[in-house]
């Protein structure tokens, strides 16, 4: 039983859900009302205070209401109304790279400075199903100054106030929610009973806080604000038998206040996982992420380096492509476990911000290109490395032909020096003359975020061969350093020698599909959906038993079947 007068720090809140049972516009047909009533209460009740995080929710609430711009700017000031988390959703950190970490905290923090002036300092990860360790390190350099979660920790024994270190040793303040971001909502109406309900929640709350005021979220997935709460706040308080103190706050007031208690324990590590079948349910969504955050940032290193030659750069297209991919990393959405429909509209705004992107690097690249010297003999070819370290990789291009009796093409480095070349593919009219062809050969060292120009000259004789695989034995990839023997009916991996020592690396197949009945749903294998799970999961998800799964490395005949 908590002491008479205990403080519980009430925080109102709407927890956004970007898009998952709905799309993107439905739900802010629906949420966009809240942020209306939440202002109403701040004009009326002095004692009111309200949350608000992401740019997605705020920036088109602003845009379609923009005479409320100025309440807006009063309330921040004045201190009631809040801005937090910093970024464009409520992001999933664990499948997105680094880079779009980086673009979230941009786009974020930058729209909520210019559009509102405030520098939001609180990460506000309330529902993200896990966190990774680097963490710590990213929050602190990205000028966070606490970070709010749910999902993660290891134990129900983590206190709610910590400090979390990171892998490089940062150490950086946590507040855990051990009972969610909507513990405080859903009071009762009438005094008696909304007496009891704080009470009990700060009963529930008290043993991961010590002797510290407790904070309590008040905001479920796109709920109303609660009319009733102001005035029975200050009813609750003006009794002098009240069990509890409730305060109407901020996070910030709750930080300030935690910033000044005893010294916070360590907790190091990661905080997941958490919901591990959404690594791999609806993986297109995985695979547009990954081939979207390499074009995207490909066109701004080559923005950067026209901008070094003297040419002038916008990125305002690219910011556009860059916000359909950044709202898709919502922790719902990314995971891929929203509703057939929405993951259908999904699809559409990665296919528009691929559009974007793609032209982009082709237009930048077309003008980097065009400052390089291509004069000399034969087809110059441009090899580009967006990578900030020197690649050797191999070079596939398509070459078209229209000098007569060519029959086969040579590739030369910047030296002057041949390089091994192979017909991938070619085109050759009646007499065996090439018309075009597909050719491959590895560019080495590449410099970083640089260039190697390569000429390709016509030969007359034979000496080049087109690629082909044996129908005699199973496949084989080789290089300098390994050898990787295929099985070419399965697709198995059934040898990798590693060179150099004479080490097979395998102790028996690899790239082996397991196709088995799922018995859960796309949260996680083999058990139903528990929404409200927080701490990391221990099941070990391992390879299937035989006999209930179907393995491709069993299968027989033709490969296709």
């Amino acid at each position: 039983m908590p002491d008479a007068k205990d403080t519980i720090f009430y925080i109102p809140h709407t927890h956004w859900e970007g898009a998952v049972f709905k799309t993107r516009e439905q739900y802010l047909d629906m949420g966009l009302p809240n942020i209306l009533r939440a202002l109403r209460l701040l004009k009326q009740h002095a004692n009111y205070k309200f949350v608000l995080d992401q740019v997605c929710y705020v920036k088109p609430f602003l845009e379609r209401y923009p005479e409320e711009e100025a309440a807006f700017r009063q309330f921040i000031a004045e201190g009631r109304l809040a801005i937090v988390g910093g970024t464009d959703v409520m992001l999933d950190v664990n499948i997105p790279g680094g880079e779009s970490w980086v673009r979230q905290v941009l786009y974020g923090k930058s729209y909520f400075r210019e559009a509102l002036g405030v520098d939001v300092t609180t990460s506000w990860q309330l529902d993200t199903f896990g966190h990774h360790a680097q963490m710590p390190q990213l929050l602190k350099l990205s000028g966070f100054e606490a970070f709010w979660f749910f999902r993660g920790v290891a134990s129900w024994d983590v206190p709610g106030n910590f400090l979390w270190e990171g892998i490089d040793g940062t150490r950086f303040p946590a507040f855990w929610l051990p009972h969610g971001y909507a513990v405080a909502y859903g009071s009762p109406k009438t005094l008696p009973e909304f007496t009891e309900f704080f009470r009990e929640r700060c009963e529930t709350l008290a043993p991961f806080y010590g002797d510290e005021s407790v904070p309590a979220p008040s905001g479920a997935d796109v709920c109303e604000p609660e009319a009733h709460v102001p005035e029975l706040v200050e009813e609750l308080n003006s009794r002098p038998d009240a069990p509890v103190n409730v305060r109407i706050a901020v996070p910030a007031e709750y930080e300030q206040l935690a910033g000044q208690g005893p010294e916070r324990p360590v907790v190091t590590g990661e905080m997941n996982p958490i919901f591990q079948g959404a690594y791999s349910s609806r993986i297109e969504l995985k695979q547009a992420t990954r081939a979207l955050e390499q074009t995207l940032t490909t066109a701004e290193k080559l923005g950067v380096l026209l901008r070094g030659l003297g040419m002038p750069g916008d990125d305002e297209n690219l910011w556009r492509a860059w916000e359909p991919m950044l709202f898709n990393q919502a922790h719902d959405l990314m995971a891929g476990v929203m509703t057939d429909h929405v993951y259908d509209d999904t699809l559409q705004s990665y296919e528009f911000s691929r559009r974007i992107a793609e032209e982009e690097v082709q237009t930048r690249l077309s003008a980097y290109v065009s400052h390089i010297d291509t004069r000399g003999e034969g087809m110059a070819l441009v090899a580009f490395n967006p990578l900030g370290w020197a690649r050797s990789d191999i070079l596939i291009a398509t070459v078209g032909v229209t000098d007569s009796g060519v029959t086969d093409l040579e590739v030369l480095d910047s030296d002057g020096n041949a390089v091994p070349v192979q017909l991938v593919h070619a085109d050759r009219d009646e007499a065996g003359a090439l018309i075009q062809a597909q050719i491959a050969f590895v560019a080495q060292d590449v410099p970083a975020l640089g260039h190697s120009v390569f000429r390709v000259r016509a030969l007359r004789t034979a000496g080049v061969a087109e690629l082909g695989v044996s129908q005699q034995q199973d496949p084989v990839i080789e290089s300098d350093q390994y050898r990787v023997e295929f099985n070419a009916a399965t697709g198995a991996i059934e040898s990798i020698t590693c060179k150099p020592d004479d080490w097979e690396a395998l102790g028996g197949p690899a790239n082996v599909v397991a196709q088995e009945e799922d018995h859960g749903d796309l949260w996680e294998p083999y058990h139903s959906l528990d929404g409200g799970s927080r701490i990391a999961m221990a099941d070990v998800h391992g390879v299937p038993e035989p006999g209930k799964a179907v393995r491709s490395d069993e299968a027989t005949g033709d490969p296709g079947t």
